[in-house]
């Protein structure tokens, strides 16, 4: 099953060139994961961030990817938004000062502090990493979160899986060789994750309406 499912992402991967952006609040029908799917509510307009705090993403059972995550959203969004503080800075003013971010009270003593009235986390909701010989596949999936401190209600919300593989279907003797070669070297490629992660922050980014 995992071959044939691992075949089927290859065979895909060929007619795949560009994710389809999708409105969930004006798109009807199931949500695809590997679409772009987001959601901007009407109090974005009404009062549209200037500066946006990015706290630990959610990814308990794999944090070095959860501390990615968080610095590629602050990268990226960075090009839409005038001030951005970076987890690493958001962590100094947090530890100076005391703050847990958990807790309501903190975020709003927080948010008096660095006059940032907006944060952003990331959720690592998927991980996948398979290797079956001739046929290997990465794959995460996130979502992205955009909040206003002074009441937690969210203005923007996006969510995509993005995926890559490699290998090929085996004909020949030769071919049997060259599927395994590709499939392990795309394995051990450890560019891969990070451009992942990259591919889909900049993906959610370019959701977030222009002008903010």
């Amino acid at each position: 099953m995992r071959i044939l499912s691992l075949m089927m992402v290859l065979c895909l991967g060929a007619c795949v060139t560009a994710p389809t952006y999708k409105n969930v609040q004006k798109t009807e029908g199931e949500m695809n994961a590997r679409d772009v799917n987001y959601k901007v509510t009407g109090l974005f307009y009404r009062d549209p961030p200037d500066c946006v705090s990015v706290l630990p993403s959610v990814a308990k059972e794999h944090p070095a990817m959860g501390k990615a995550l968080s610095v590629a959203l602050a990268r990226h969004l960075g090009e839409k938004v005038d001030r951005v503080i970076f987890p690493r800075k958001r962590h100094r003013i947090e530890r100076e000062n005391g703050y847990d971010l958990s807790e309501k009270r903190d975020r709003l003593r927080y948010s008096l502090k660095t006059k940032c009235r907006f944060y952003a986390r990331a959720e690592l909701y998927d991980l996948g990493d398979e290797y079956v010989g001739v046929f290997a596949e990465k794959h995460l999936g996130v979502r992205l979160d955009l909040y206003r401190i002074e009441d937690d209600k969210p203005i923007w919300q996006a969510a995509h899986t993005v995926w890559r593989a490699d290998g090929g279907v085996p004909t020949s003797p030769l071919g049997l060789i060259g599927g395994m070669a590709s499939a392990t070297m795309f394995k051990a490629d450890q560019e891969i994750m990070p451009s992942l992660i990259d591919d889909a922050m900049r993906r959610m980014i370019r959701t977030l309406p222009p002008g903010i």
